[in-house]
């Protein structure tokens, strides 16, 4: 199994923009959107195996990041491209989540 966080660029952004916390957004959010995909019933599949690569998108007054990401591989062994929002607490917990596919 291989795991990729996001791309290089996505990752100097963050570690650059945020430093540690930036660092940490860009190990946790794919793995945490793949598992979102999956239980969500905006897509209803059983796997989802590929990318994620998360941008910022806004930081609330309340610390509450929303992200916006595409999602590049397979969801049930066929090939897929979703868009995702998600909006996660200080904490790290997913608060909302809604996905689209696109192909």
């Amino acid at each position: 199994m291989e795991k990729i966080a996001a791309d290089k660029a996505a990752q100097e952004y963050w570690g650059n923009y945020f430093r540690e916390y930036g660092k940490m957004w860009v190990r946790d959010i794919p793995r945490r959107i793949k598992t979102a995909m999956v239980r969500t019933k905006d897509l209803s599949v059983k796997t989802a195996e590929g990318n994620v690569a998360p941008l910022a998108h806004s930081i609330s007054d309340e610390g509450n990041i929303s992200v916006e990401a595409a999602f590049t591989g397979k969801l049930d062994d066929k090939d897929a491209h979703v868009l995702i929002t998600a909006e996660f607490n200080g904490e790290g917990r997913m608060q909302k989540f809604e996905a689209t596919r696109i192909a």
